[in-house]
């Protein structure tokens, strides 16, 4: 038993459907790389740090580093420094950022949230290079 061929014409319909949805599309992709490039999320620059943390409890590969509460980069991997037993995270943060040498680190989130790498800011002129170590905060 052969199947059935499709019958397939262009007609006057075919053609505005076309037409319509290729505008839809358009619209779509304008629409994201507006969102992208207006909200700032779309920043594709980022440099690594390390961050030492006494305790790094509940913080997860692929966390939220965070700044000021707004997300500025992400934890990419999580080991102990056998030397001190210090925790050593390596993140990923926006490169548009210049985080002073004094800025500490902590972990923060809710009770019920995701546990996140915290960054508070410091005061110095000189600002941590790419691959530099952010400290533990004084407890």
């Amino acid at each position: 038993m052969a199947l059935p061929k499709p019958n397939v014409t262009l007609k006057a319909g075919n053609v505005f459907e076309t037409i319509v949805s290729g505008l839809v599309i358009l619209v779509a992709v304008w629409f994201v790389f507006f969102i992208v490039t207006r909200t700032g999320t779309g920043h594709l620059g980022s440099y690594d740090l390390q961050v030492r943390l006494a305790d790094a409890g509940g913080v997860k590969v692929g966390g939220d580093v965070r700044l000021g509460g707004t997300k500025i980069g992400s934890v990419l991997s999580l080991d102990l420094d056998p030397k001190d037993y210090s925790a050593l995270l390596r993140v990923r943060v926006r490169d548009d950022l210049s985080l002073p040498v004094d800025s500490t680190a902590s972990v923060s989130g809710a009770v019920l949230g995701e546990q996140f790498v915290s960054i508070s800011p410091g005061r110095a002129e000189k600002s941590v290079q790419p691959g530099g170590e952010l400290g533990m905060r004084a407890q």
